[in-house]
């Protein structure tokens, strides 16, 4: 197979794309050169020269000119507010093929081009299984809401003798290597009507995942109870981490969504279909 070629256009802040495994590792199926722009206002002039496609990813905002290639714009924050639900609307009209992470797609049906899913991929050379050495994470970049989860977590764990592992860390790196540590890891959604990253990540560490109801988005093919586990609020939360931690049972929700991340959210998976959504969509 010969590789598209794409050029891809990112915020000039990159320590989110060392946790994403969206372009983290060589695939057969592309190759790519990186552009980095400013977050507002940017106008990218980009040497287009054996460019066959260039994609732009989301938390930018401004101008590409495209030199006659097609670009794919990737939005993963739309469901944050309407205001950043109007930002994304807007950016995307300049793209050729609109690729949603975790939103409803019918959002972006009304601009007229194409829209497809293209669902947040693993770095599974990153997040990877870990020896447990905590009963219990939280690992969430705290907001008011998310320090509420974590302190009810923590005290559970003083009160039940379950070790705890409750940091925050500046380098994405570490908190990849500290995701896989836990036998439970907890989740809180910043925002409610969008699947985390985080989700898959805890899966692909072979962790378990125990988080507030998250929706259910097509493809996924992930479902509580089953590759994961929910609590309801503060007061469910000893109760789910007590079901999981006595007997082990965490590891056989662990393991059920360990193989399922590995078989369908993988970067080289996400590669194949990404592919095959382009020779569609606009016959490359």
């Amino acid at each position: 197979m010969k590789p598209l070629n794409v050029l891809l256009i990112h915020r000039d802040s990159d320590n989110y794309r060392k946790l994403t495994g969206w372009w983290s590792y060589p695939v057969p199926e592309f190759a790519w050169t990186t552009l980095k722009v400013q977050p507002n206002g940017f106008v990218a002039h980009p040497n287009i020269q054996d460019v066959d496609l260039i994609v732009l990813d989301d938390w930018v905002w401004g101008k590409v000119f495209k030199g006659g290639r097609p670009l794919a714009y990737v939005t993963v924050d739309s469901a944050r507010s309407d205001e950043q639900l109007s930002r994304n609307l807007q950016q995307a009209r300049q793209a050729d093929l609109v690729l949603v992470d975790s939103d409803m797609l019918n959002k972006f049906r009304a601009n007229g081009q194409p829209v497809r899913r293209f669902a947040y991929a693993v770095n599974e050379n990153l997040y990877h299984p870990h020896h447990k050495n905590y009963d219990v994470a939280f690992l969430c970049w705290p907001t008011p809401e998310r320090r509420a989860v974590r302190d009810r977590v923590e005290d559970i764990c003083n009160r039940r003798g379950w070790s705890f592992l409750g940091a925050t860390y500046q380098n994405p790196l570490a908190y990849a290597d500290a995701l896989g540590l836990a036998r439970v890891v907890v989740h809180k959604s910043h925002v409610e009507q969008a699947r985390s990253w985080r989700v898959f990540d805890v899966m692909a560490t072979n962790s378990c995942l125990l988080t507030n109801p998250i929706p259910l988005i097509d493809g996924d093919g992930i479902r509580p109870n089953e590759h994961y586990a929910e609590y309801y609020d503060a007061g469910d939360l000893e109760y789910k981490l007590e079901c999981l931690l006595t007997n082990d049972t965490w590891k056989q929700m662990a393991e059920t969504g360990y193989q399922h991340v590995l078989a369908h959210h993988t970067w080289k998976t996400r590669a194949q279909e990404l592919r095959q959504m382009l020779s569609e969509e606009l016959g490359l």
